[in-house]
């Protein structure tokens, strides 16, 4: 509550004039409401959209419930129409999804009821006065004097202009700047102000043919329609109209009743839906008006005392609604930096610096925000009116097939950033995807990081292809390697198999892959052997979290999305130079923070159950089939021949045992299928890092502990890290170990790279505390105690449980 008498003045009865004097009533600031008309909810004909970024505030005020009652039937479905009202494209789920993920689902009402409603819940009525036109305003020392037409004069501390994008309180901020520092107006900004698209919005009622709950869009060439359903038998409705030109300030035309009647009688008999024409809707209309929709972001919306918020200072395009959700914003940005800043103030009360600054903590946090919600609706109506044959072409062809997680994730980036009221509690709403200010802290991108990382990834997979197939050819591996396949043989007494598939290509890939595996798998070395060993255990991680990925909804239309290609990749040329490629490409793909959000993190729960077996069944057992002494020669090629494609393998595995068990669930239960747990994957992904974490832990401990007890007669050192990469080897085992060696060492590099970077993410996009420091010092102990494989598996086991919003759960 506020410690110190003050005082705002509120220009305006507006959502965002009122939603402010009751967030400011909650704290204990005084106000006073001057509103030019003489009723408080005048029915203007207009109605507004609400959405979470809204809802959340006004749940904060304790108006949701109202406000729900009002509306009555909440947003279940959108529908994307073509010019004759056919749909082409919807999506049936949007409000059960978007209240799953948000915690509000997206609400229309008369733009008057909302007005009523916040009224109603501010207890002090009587400092909101009505035919209270504001003329002049006047900045003191200490204080703001309004003086009304009617002759009185209101002082305050501050004066917030909550009057619509014509503002008065705008233009008396523009003279007293201009009066006192001129320089602080840009000039041009008088006819910046920019109107691409008129507007004829209405209320009708007793419409057939719109179903409640659903919200239609009508594409047509230069013109569009919105049209949701209301309350009781209302329909709400928006004929949008290019205005043939982009016209500025004082261009911007004003429209009469007859010109919106010519207006409505060149569309009279546009389809809305197949049933429905638009001479429906405006013949059963009670109101509606016709106005142009000028757009813009005023770049001062402060001066000394005097700021603007809502459509005074970011006016946008209707089509997105987040014209009186984002004043709601507003609103809450500025009382939170009010109170904190009377919180803060020493002295009887804020002095106009102080008071500037306040002003400019808001628009510094809102600025950035209401542009891109700007660029954002404009772009939303450009393809609604389809301009441009392109948007025609991408209309018809290309959005009906847009993957939906596309669209939640851009309403991730348009609710979850928004602003609250920090003195008030959240209400506790099941939700899954945590508001920005709920985290530990506000997502950041990773800047040059991130750009370092990318030269790091080439830099690591370019010294691979070094180490890897250069060094092969100086130290002679490749050419011992082509003569053992010249003359069929590995020794004297074992030929090299020719035929595997009858397919000359491939045989001769496999004949080669074969060759280098053969001669280790057969070593006489127990030193190689081990190392083959320890090196296959270690990527045991890398093949099932390659798959994970590769089947995460978020990957879809990302490189990771094609696991098996990578697999294919790294056993042909060495996980050691793939990796850094694999590492860059999903360095890339998780750049933006909805990238961590909880509901992208989740596979399908048919996906994530079978991944473990498939991983068993395709890479495990011919690896260890690869070890086993088989004294027949051709055979245990074969084996080796069948295991080169085994990452390969664990994917088609996964396909088939995934259709199979969905199969299974729909027979038994074969009425319904059972809908999935929102989180059911996360215990059979738990069960895939842990066991093979374990292995390849079990692998390194004892290798390491095999090394201790050994003496010297085995070296961990020169086991896994080579001396001379470019040296002569005697023979082709040589040449192998070595590039083992460097393989297992450039993946290892690769790996904890991308565990670092993980852990850094997740502490900059605020769902970790675990700062970068302390992640580098876990990643040396983990890759010295249990190895690089395990430490992945373990850095992914933790990745994911902070990734389901488990912390944020436990907060709210």
């Amino acid at each position: 509550m506020a410690s110190k008498p003050f005082k705002v003045l509120i220009v305006g009865a507006s959502v965002a004039g009122l939603s402010l004097a009751l967030m400011l009533e909650k704290n204990g600031i005084e106000f006073v409401v001057l509103e030019a008309y003489p009723d408080i909810a005048p029915q203007i004909g207009a109605s507004i959209g609400l959405l979470p970024n809204g809802l959340r505030i006004l749940d904060q005020l304790g108006c949701y419930d109202a406000v729900m009652e009002k509306a009555e039937f909440p947003v279940t479905e959108t529908v994307f129409r073509d010019s004759r009202g056919r749909p082409f494209a919807s999506i049936k789920d949007f409000g059960s999804v978007l209240t799953e993920r948000h915690g509000y689902a997206m609400l229309f009402l008369d733009r008057q009821m909302l007005i009523q409603i916040l009224y109603s819940a501010i207890q002090g009525k009587s400092k909101v006065f009505t035919s209270e036109r504001v003329v002049t305003i006047r900045n003191k020392d200490s204080s703001v004097t309004v003086t009304t037409k009617s002759g009185k004069t209101y002082t305050g501390d501050i004066i917030i202009g909550a009057d619509g994008i014509h503002s008065t309180v705008r233009k008396q901020m523009w003279l007293e700047a201009n009066r006192v520092d001129p320089k602080w107006i840009d000039p041009s900004e008088e006819n910046s102000l920019a109107a691409t698209y008129a507007c004829i919005f209405g209320i009708s009622e007793g419409i057939p043919g719109i179903k409640k709950g659903s919200v239609n869009s009508v594409l047509n060439e230069h013109f569009s329609y919105i049209v949701p359903s209301g309350p009781g038998d209302k329909t709400y409705w928006f004929l949008v109209k290019n205005l043939g030109k982009t016209v500025y300030g004082t261009d911007i035309p004003r429209f009469t009743k007859e010109e919106e009647e010519n207006l409505a009688q060149q569309h009279w008999n546009d389809y809305v839906t197949p049933t429905l024409r638009f001479s429906d809707l405006y013949k059963h209309k009670t109101n509606s008006v016709y106005t142009s929709l000028p757009e813009y972001v005023y770049k001062r919306w402060y001066f000394q005392r005097i700021m603007t918020i809502g459509d005074a200072s970011h006016k946008f395009e209707p089509v997105t609604g987040q014209g009186g959700n984002s004043a709601i914003e507003t609103a809450a940005a500025l009382t939170n930096h009010l109170v904190s800043g009377l919180g803060e103030c020493t002295s009887a009360s804020l002095t106009t610096k102080e008071v500037e600054s306040i002003f400019q903590k808001v628009q510094v946090q809102r600025e950035a925000r209401t542009q891109s919600i700007l660029k954002d609706a404009h772009a939303r109506q450009r393809f609604e009116c389809l301009e441009t044959w392109s948007l025609r072409v991408f209309a018809r062809y290309v959005f009906p097939y847009i993957p939906k997680q596309m669209l939640w994730d851009s309403l991730y980036n348009i609710f979850c950033p928004a602003v609250s009221l920090r003195m008030l509690p959240q209400p506790k709403r099941q939700r899954s995807e945590p508001y920005f200010d709920e985290l530990f802290r506000t997502p950041s991108s990773r800047g040059w990081i991130g750009y370092s990382v990318y030269v790091l990834y080439v830099i690591v997979a370019t010294r691979a292809y070094r180490l890897l197939f250069v060094a092969g050819i100086k130290n002679g591996t490749w050419n011992l390697l082509h003569d053992a396949m010249r003359k069929d043989i590995f020794t004297m007494d074992i030929p090299v198999r020719r035929s595997y598939t009858q397919n000359e290509r491939i045989d001769r890939m496999l004949q080669s892959l074969v060759t280098v595996f053969f001669a280790a798998f057969t070593s006489s070395s127990d030193e190689q052997v081990l190392q083959l060993a320890y090196f296959l255990s270690a990527i045991l991680p890398l093949v099932a979290i390659f798959t994970v990925e590769g089947f995460r909804n978020r990957n879809k239309w990302s490189l990771l999305s094609v696991p098996s290609i990578w697999g294919l990749l790294y056993q042909l040329h060495g996980i050691g130079f793939i990796a850094p490629i694999y590492f860059l490409a999903s360095a890339f793909s998780s750049r933006h923070a909805v990238y961590f959000s909880p509901t992208s993190r989740r596979l399908s729960t048919s996906d994530a159950a079978v991944i473990l077996p498939a991983v068993i069944v395709g890479y495990i057992v011919p690896t260890l089939l690869s070890f086993f002494p088989i004294r027949e020669a051709y055979s245990r090629q074969l084996i080796i021949a069948i295991w080169q494609p085994a990452p390969i393998f664990v994917v088609i595995l996964t396909h088939i045992f995934s259709r199979l068990s969905k199969i299974a669930a729909c027979l038994q239960n074969s009425e319904k299928c059972i809908p999935q747990n929102i989180n059911g994957d996360i215990r059979h992904l738990d069960l895939i890092y842990q066991v093979t974490g374990i292995i390849s832990a079990c692998f390194h401990i004892a290798l390491v502990l095999g090394c201790v007890v050994s003496g010297n007669n085995i070296s961990l050192v020169q086991m896994l890290l080579p001396r001379s990469s470019f040296a002569p080897v005697a023979n082709l085992a040589d040449g192998l170990f070595i590039f083992f060696q460097n393989d297992y060492l450039m993946a290892a590099a690769a790996i904890f790279l991308w565990c670092w970077l993980s852990i850094w993410d997740l502490y900059r996009v605020g769902l970790s505390n675990v700062s970068w420091k302390r992640g580098l010092v876990a990643l040396v102990a983990g890759f010295a105690l249990i190895g690089p494989g395990a430490t992945f598996a373990t850095v992914w086991y933790w990745r994911e449980h902070i990734m389901t919003g488990e912390n944020f759960a436990r907060r709210i």
